[in-house]
């Protein structure tokens, strides 16, 4: 029987990669508490870089080196445990990517080897742990090179000022390994030195890694290890700086030997030092390894499910939370984090808290904020405010601290003002760039980057004015709650206004334009090219704006977009460039947002799906954007099995392909659109409200979920076979009035059985 390319073990926490020559590279992420990063690939190559809590970056590496080589120094055979990059076969390759860290194994002539890599959950490095058997039956004589450059790049200086010229690099007995020091006067903080070090004696080294590659070589083509030479002991300074460390064994038959690697960065020499210094006396490395995998594992079970269908319990568990918080620590945007808080929220609202207090400090006096801040961008996008109220009014329902709106936040532009002033800023804001239409403007674009109106300034955003009419409906109930009652009569009156003008002018027969312009109006049956959007038909359903005989129409244009894949972002795609629509029409047809499946866009529909009770077609849109599903195999996508991506191309040249994984909003909607769509678990101010929507195949799902300082065991039961019906709960076997589960706040586990019964 042969071996399944990548299984799920662990309760769905490993994903094991038993064929190097997977579809295309898979990478797992590792980080630590203050924001140093490391992707792994399933060969063992990758980035490493920190993002401080200011969104200044030092990209630790460049082009990915990251590399252990084993060689005989006998038979001078070389190879990797993973294969790259010198693709020397090696039998026995598996590669584990764990939630907590990242190990690959391999065997080469009767030499087994394996590598571990983490980052601890605390600090500014990763570890390399490498194990060597000689499973022959003679001694064996290897050298292990441990392979990095070092980069040092990721803040802004003037021209010629790049950091190369200010690194130098050389051998330090102390650390038993190569220091990079750099002295960049424009560096906006002391952590931009880099090290290697090892736990073993150092035969030899090379800070010039052209002494290690040869003049005309490579790190896929080192010369020195090929033809059996050792490395030189060089210092460097300025061009080719990185570390190469090399170690001689001596293995008897059946002999072990254990050698661990610290790569990262430090203030100062005496730092790295230090931290080489307490990890490498006694067993500090399988303690910090323990002490790291319980703290990624523990932070992420206050959440879980256990439903019939195990692709979704394997993605949907821990590798979706995963890439949800990767997002927080990778993304540094308005939009972007605020979208990613939401789903945050669900397990780690503490985290997302600070998250959203970090995204108002980037808002500016007038209500608009910047695009994102790592890197800075201040052009003028349209839909910022929209989340800033949205994602206050979500942390509100979560935590229940209505208190927060008195908290004083900075502005972007200097001076200060409450939570709740920041939001009337941002309600403000879009009422005062409402245009003659009385819908919100465009500016350069609103959500949709690439939908970039410059013929027209005047442009008005239909999907932002559906997003606006549902801030406006959420912050009245708000303001009513807190007991401003004039303010939530005056946002009622502007969201009755608001959606009469959308439903009036926006409304193109069947469904919702994307665009109202003077130059012609985008998303419209009568438009040039694309005649239809998802968004606006989408949201028109979450803010409720369509009446009953609108929305099935609405609902007949969405299900008409579908595809095996999920739904185009809009249908059809722009074949030719026009100003009008800008850079979706500078892409070619079926990519990205002209006419690619846009799985961000998908999964809010399956909220929308939720919303109006259309179960099987909420399910059915999640299994068509999960990685690897029926119709779009990792075959074709070529993307991790085990993370969502943010869109699949529907150009024939590319077919089914996916382009970015990890860092998408893809998986915080997809997160809402399972645990608060399908599951229907809400949260609200006055709890956890219960209003399932379940594929009616669906007999029994069950969930964890901690909520206000209790913690719930939920177990929903659908002996009916529907999507939608009367729900009935008991809550340790006493059954309640309503949909709100009562809060006990005594950090236990409270069982909650719900049935879902026809009408």
């Amino acid at each position: 029987m042969s071996m399944k390319i990548f299984e799920f073990k662990d309760n769905g926490d490993s994903f094991v990669i038993n064929n190097v020559n997977a579809a295309k590279e898979w990478s797992n992420y590792l980080w630590s508490k203050q924001g140093y990063i490391a992707r792994v690939s399933h060969i063992g190559h990758g980035e490493s870089y920190y993002i401080d809590e200011k969104a200044n970056m030092c990209q630790l590496n460049n082009n990915e080196v990251r590399y252990i080589y084993l060689r005989d120094d006998s038979s001078k055979t070389c190879w990797n445990i993973g294969e790259g990059p010198l693709l020397e076969t090696v039998p026995n390759y598996k590669c584990v990517h764990h939630i907590s860290h990242t190990k690959l194994e391999s065997e080469k002539d009767g030499i087994k080897a394996s590598l571990r890599i983490f980052v601890p959950f605390e600090g500014f490095c990763e570890i390399w742990t490498l194990k060597i058997k000689n499973n022959s039956s003679q001694k064996r004589n290897l050298s292990v090179f441990a392979a990095v450059n070092f980069d040092l790049e990721g803040f802004k200086y003037p021209r010629y000022h790049e950091m190369f010229r200010t690194m130098n690099a050389t051998f330090k007995e102390q650390l038993n390994g190569i220091f990079c020091s750099s002295a960049h006067v424009y560096a906006p903080h002391k952590r931009y030195n880099g090290y290697l070090a090892a736990s073993e004696k150092i035969f030899a080294y090379d800070a010039n890694v052209t002494r290690f590659t040869g003049s005309t070589g490579s790190f896929q083509n080192p010369r020195t290890i090929l033809v059996g030479a050792d490395c030189t002991n060089s210092s460097r300074t300025c061009y080719d700086v990185g570390a190469v460390l090399q170690n001689r064994i001596e293995l008897a038959a059946n002999a072990e030997k254990t050698i661990h690697f610290i790569y990262g960065l430090s203030e100062s020499l005496e730092e790295a030092i230090e931290v080489t210094k307490n990890y490498f006396s006694d067993d500090q490395i399988e303690r910090a390894f323990e002490e790291t995998n319980k703290v990624v594992l523990n932070k992420y079970a206050t959440l879980s499910i256990n439903t019939p269908d195990q692709q979704i319990n394997n993605v949907m568990n821990n590798w979706l939370k995963k890439q949800v918080e990767l997002c927080i620590v990778g993304k540094k945007g308005v939009r972007d984090n605020a979208q990613i808080a939401s789903a945050l929220l669900m397990y780690r609202p503490e985290n997302a808290r600070d998250e959203i207090l970090e995204i108002l400090r980037h808002q500016f006096k007038d209500g608009h904020a910047v695009l994102t801040w790592y890197p800075y961008d201040d052009t003028r996008y349209s839909d910022q405010p929209f989340w800033i109220v949205w994602i206050i009014i979500e942390l509100i329902k979560e935590t229940g601290d209505f208190s927060i709106l008195d908290e004083v936040t900075e502005y972007q532009d200097g001076g200060k003002g409450t939570v709740l002033e920041h939001m009337k800023a941002a309600i403000n804001r879009l009422l005062d760039d409402r245009g003659k239409n009385e819908l919100v403007k465009i500016f350069f674009a609103d959500w949709n980057d690439a939908l970039n109106v410059t013929d027209d300034p005047e442009a008005e955003s239909v999907m932002l004015s559906i997003q606006f009419c549902l801030a406006l409906k959420e912050m009245s109930i708000l303001c009513d709650k807190i007991g401003d009652k004039e303010y939530a009569s005056f946002l009622r009156e502007k969201y009755a206004e608001l959606r009469q003008a959308i439903n009036k002018d926006a409304w193109d027969g069947n469904w919702y334009a994307r665009v109202l312009s003077e130059k012609g109006n985008i998303g419209s049956k009568d438009s040039p090219g694309s005649k239809i959007y998802l968004n606006p038909q989408v949201w028109g359903i979450l803010a409720d704006l369509p009446d009953k005989d609108m929305q099935e129409k609405v609902l007949k244009s969405i299900d008409d977009m579908e595809h095996d894949f999920g739904f185009p972002i809009n249908k059809p795609a722009y074949t030719e460039y026009s100003p009008h629509v800008g850079r979706m029409g500078l892409m070619l047809h079926g990519l990205y947002e002209n006419g690619g499946v846009y799985c961000h866009a998908s999964a809010f529909k399956i909220m929308a799906d939720a919303k109006l009770g259309r179960g099987q077609e909420a399910f059915r849109t999640l299994k068509k954007i999960i990685p690897d599903s029926e119709k779009n195999p990792y075959t074709q996508s070529e993307t991790e099995p085990f993370v969502f991506t943010n869109c699949y191309a529907l150009n024939p040249d590319c077919y089914g392909k996916a382009d970015r994984s990890w860092t998408t909003g893809t998986s915080a909607w997809a997160m809402k659109g399972l645990y608060e769509g399908i599951l229907g678990v809400h949260k609200d101010y006055e709890g956890l409200r219960i209003d399932p929507c379940l594929p009616p195949k669906w007999e029994k799902v069950e969930m964890t979920r901690s909520f206000r300082g209790t913690k719930y065991h939920i177990q929903i039961s659908n002996p009916d076979h529907i999507s939608k019906g009367k729900v009935r709960i008991s809550v340790d076997q006493k059954e309640i009035a309503g949909q709100i589960l009562p809060l006990f706040s005594d950090d236990k586990v409270h069982a909650v059985e719900v049935t879902l019964k026809k009408e």
